[in-house]
């Protein structure tokens, strides 16, 4: 306890102004609310197809999140931008990344004959993406699954009920990797040390491909081993493409 003599003492002629305001405490809620925003995985960049690159055998939906092979959709007017192939119909997504982690899915529904990935602008629109060395693509061709860059394919074991694919691309770890997101499974990742912005871009022979964007990384990418092996640089393990039927 204080004794008397222990008191501040203030001359009698001395004024002692206090100043009162009506600032409340921070709100235990918005504390805590900050605290779990900053825990947030982070959020992809949001985009959509581009109708621009898309192919003139492509229909894409008014909202520019599904594209569906169309014979009879022959009204575009050819462009350097839009895709030609005449083995796949393909179109670019409407962003160009130069950094950051960005997450999407694709739906696949019943098509047997796609492929997902990401490429320069750079990239020749009248083949396949993959078949260049300025993309990196993940692909189905009937009952085989395999990634493919610069003309070189490798063989990825997935199911064939595959249905939703995850892509991360990781720009500045310098790593694009594949998932099945149903299932959690890690498919492939290749190491790329990006020169250039990169698109989102999508190819199909058959049926319908719907899009997810903007989605924030997925709990099972943060899994110890799997980023083990994510960071891990390593020697290619790609040959010479010899699948039949692969364009």
């Amino acid at each position: 306890m204080l004794k008397r003599s222990h008191f501040l003492k203030f001359p009698s002629n001395s004024c002692i102004l206090l100043q009162l305001t009506n600032r409340s405490p921070p709100s235990p809620l918005l504390s805590f609310s900050s605290f779990f925003s900053n825990l947030s995985p982070p959020t992809g960049q949001p985009f959509k197809l581009d109708p621009k690159t898309a192919h003139k055998k492509l229909r894409l939906s008014n909202d520019c999140l599904t594209m569906e092979k169309d014979e009879s959709s022959l009204k575009k007017s050819h462009t350097p931008e839009r895709f030609s192939s005449t083995g796949a119909y393909g179109s670019a997504g409407n962003v160009f990344i130069d950094s950051g982690c960005h997450y999407w899915e694709v739906l696949l529904g019943a098509s047997t004959w796609y492929a997902v990935g990401v490429a320069y602008k750079s990239a020749p629109k009248n083949e396949w993406s993959g078949k260049n060395s300025s993309s990196w693509v993940f692909s189905r061709c009937n009952n085989n699954f395999l990634v493919r860059h610069n003309g070189k394919e490798q063989l990825v074991e997935a199911s064939l009920q595959l249905r939703r694919l995850g892509v991360l691309l990781d720009y500045d770890s310098n790593a694009l990797s594949f998932w099945d997101a149903m299932n959690a499974q890690h498919l492939h990742t290749f190491h790329v040390s990006f020169l250039l912005p990169v698109a989102p871009t999508f190819m199909i022979w058959n049926k319908s491909l719907m899009l997810l964007s903007g989605l924030p990384v997925p709990d099972f990418v943060d899994c110890p081993e799997q980023q083990e092996g994510l960071c891990r640089q390593q020697e290619s393990p790609y040959v010479s493409s010899t699948m039949k039927g692969c364009h």
